[in-house]
């Protein structure tokens, strides 16, 4: 979380939080990691931890969390939630190739260069 995420407006914050759970989805397997960085980042976004952890409790089972690339209406907001989106996806030590397919596909809708994506790849990575 850092200083953009405490300005986002409440439907983005739904959606960017929303994104962040179909992201921790992507492998079949919700790390014990994820879930603390999960439920720290839905604090961040003003969020109630109860909330948080029904929240990815129920995510297996959950149809109304779709795997649309989320759209954000600035490109800031995009920049940092694919931040964050990056370093939970790093959280279990590897980057599955649904969640870097995904993170391409949110990078894409929201106009943001590949090579962009792939530095803050190789930050997270180092």
């Amino acid at each position: 979380m850092n200083e953009t995420t405490k300005k986002i407006p409440l439907v983005e914050r739904g959606n960017y939080y929303r994104g962040l759970l179909v992201l921790i989805r992507r492998d079949h397997v919700i790390s014990s990691r994820e879930r603390e960085l999960m439920i720290r980042l839905g604090k961040g976004l003003d969020f109630d931890v109860r909330f948080c952890e029904n929240a990815i409790n129920e995510l297996p089972k959950n149809p109304h969390i779709k795997a649309k690339a989320m759209k954000f209406s600035d490109k800031k907001i995009a920049e940092s939630f694919l931040h964050d989106a990056i370093s939970i996806a790093f959280a279990d030590g590897h980057l599955h190739p649904k969640e870097w397919a995904w993170l391409r596909a949110v990078a894409a809708a929201n106009e943001l260069e590949e090579e962009w994506l792939e530095a803050k790849l190789r930050g997270q990575a180092t």
